[in-house]
């Protein structure tokens, strides 16, 4: 059966072929082999990330690295063939043709080279740590151990800029002191009171006194306790389907796993290599946030979300502000308008289903720890209200073309639509004009989900993936795999806009409405449910007295 030997055998195999080959690099390699006919991406992701492509794709590469028949036969018949268990593969001890370059591995199962990079490596070269110029303390120990190697006289001008050095080290030493300092006046971390913080330090825009209320209530004669499972359910099998293809173009996609309709099996609770976990989803990472006491707490929700996957390099240089550098949670995030906000925001939905001020107050001061921008703030508060939305709304009566307009009203404002620079600038392509404009008139005339996606995009940035995820969802709202796997198989961000449009329609059609074989492979499956009752009682406790 195809992809039941690890990927880093392949990965190793054809890593040493492109070393015997002569190549210093794989994109040199790339240049030089246009018979490969696949994406520089794709190639990447086989070559250093351990993917395992189809077939065909696989001959193609391995014809394009010049292996000979009999040791194209032996890969093919090792990844192919069907015969070769899980549990009896070893690494193979030799591909035995006297071919120049040919692979080997170590005894005992070594790679016999560096330790595989991770896909995010680039050409896979393993430079040396380098100083980082952001932490006070290693500066100071690495002038103390540098410094008394080197005379005074004949350097006059490197030690004068040794004194600007440590003078600047010093500034960041009582700039950190002062950040410190700054966290009593959160008074309590009172919601309110951190809003006003935040809007006062420039990290968030006055966005509670911008765009309209959004009308909440909950509905006689809806089973919440479905729908509630079926939201935070639906956002985790979302980003798990969207890992595979996370990057990767839609054609990457097909080449790679010929379209994607369920769990890869190396994503499969059985399949996971001995010793390591799967990486928790967002959405799940938040609840374990919020389930404890039923309130926000941003310094506990920061070192939190250090643990997600980083899908982005802004969500890797967030974590190394926290984690390395040492900023406080309120200078950590990084002024980047991403959707990772949104597709995480589905827990928060549910705790205050009832009250939209509540939840958008508090959804601006989530996204605002990791991505303190207008428009990933006006995301995640766009994203929770509608969540709350089709959560109290009766199967069978969702307006489909009508629901993006009535969302979009509630983030009017928040983003700036021109630059600062001059009036007569052109006019940015918000959020909030996707979703009341663009989105609403491309479902007006039911146009395919490929042409969604070249007209909105479906990367990263909020203003394309939550449009997009909107899209998928309201093409398909009764029908969990056709409003999900689109958002899948069109790749680029697919974590996150699956995860978006899982959340939504889990929270539609309820987790009952959710295909088993997608939450036969959830491995976190019983905490989610369980996750998503206790949110469902602290819901109902909190609206109770204003009943």
């Amino acid at each position: 059966m195809a992809h039941e030997i690890p990927g880093d055998i392949l990965s190793t195999i054809l890593r040493k072929r492109i070393d015997g080959l002569g190549y210093s690099s794989l994109k040199k390699f790339y240049e030089d082999r246009k018979e490969l006919d696949c994406s520089y991406e794709l190639l990447r992701q086989v070559v250093y990330g351990g993917r395992i492509p189809r077939s065909e794709t696989l001959l193609r590469i391995l014809h394009g690295m010049r292996f000979s028949s009999t040791q194209v036969q032996k890969i093919m018949e090792m990844h192919f063939g069907g015969f070769l268990r899980h549990d009896r593969v070893q690494r193979p001890s030799a591909l035995s043709d006297a071919d120049d370059g040919t692979p080997q591995t170590a005894p005992g199962g070594a790679a016999g080279g560096p330790e595989t990079p991770s896909p995010l490596a680039g050409e896979g070269e393993r430079q040396p740590p380098a100083l980082s110029l952001h932490d006070p303390s290693e500066v100071a120990e690495s002038l103390s151990r540098s410094l008394p190697k080197i005379p005074l006289q004949g350097n006059e001008d490197f030690w004068e800029m040794v004194r600007q050095l440590t003078a600047t080290a010093e500034r960041k030493v009582l700039d950190l002191a002062r950040r410190k300092e700054d966290q009593p006046l959160l008074f309590g971390k009172e919601p309110e009171a951190v809003y006003h913080f935040l809007v006062r330090r420039a990290k968030a825009p006055p966005y509670l006194s911008r765009g309209e209320s959004v009308p909440l209530a909950f509905t006689e004669g809806i089973d919440y306790e479905d729908r509630y499972r079926g939201a935070l359910l639906g956002a985790a099998v979302g980003e798990l389907l969207g890992r595979p293809a996370q990057g990767l173009s839609p054609r990457d996609v097909q080449e790679l796993y010929g379209g994607i309709a369920g769990y890869a099996p190396r994503h499969g609770p059985e399949a996971r290599p001995e010793g390591r976990s799967l990486a928790l989803p967002g959405c799940l990472l938040l609840t374990r946030a919020l389930i404890g006491s039923g309130r926000i707490d941003p310094e506990e929700i920061a070192a939190t979300f250090t643990a997600a996957p980083h899908r982005t390099a802004v969500e890797a240089e967030y974590a190394a502000n926290l984690t390395e550098r040492g900023y406080p949670w309120f200078e950590a995030g990084v002024n980047a308008a991403e959707s990772v906000p949104a597709a995480r925001i589905a827990p928060l939905s549910l705790l205050r289903a009832g009250d939209f001020r509540r939840m958008k107050l508090e959804a601006g001061i989530i996204a605002s720890v990791t991505h303190p921008n207008p428009a990933s703030i006006a995301g995640a508060i766009a994203q929770a209200a509608a969540v709350a939305r089709v959560l109290h709304t009766p199967r069978g009566t969702l307006d489909a073309l009508g629901f993006a307009r009535g969302i979009s009203p509630a983030i009017a404002g928040i983003e700036p639509d021109r630059t600062a620079r001059s009036r007569q600038s052109r006019q940015f392509q918000t959020l909030f004009r996707r979703l009341g404009t663009e989105l609403a008139a491309l479902l007006l005339r039911r146009a395919e989900i490929e042409e969604i996606r070249e007209s909105l995009g479906n990367g990263t940035p909020v203003q394309e993936g939550l449009p997009f995820a909107w899209a998928c969802f309201l093409r398909s709202p009764e029908d969990f795999a056709e409003a999900v796997l689109p958002a899948v198989n069109l790749g680029n961000d697919a974590e996150g806009t699956a995860s978006m449009a899982g959340s939504l329609c889990g929270a539609y059609v309820g987790a009952s409405g959710i295909p088993g074989r997608f939450l036969s492979g959830l491995p976190w499956r019983e905490e989610l449910a369980a996750a998503a009752d206790g949110l469902l009682s602290l819901a109902r406790r909190e609206r109770e007295p204003n009943q």
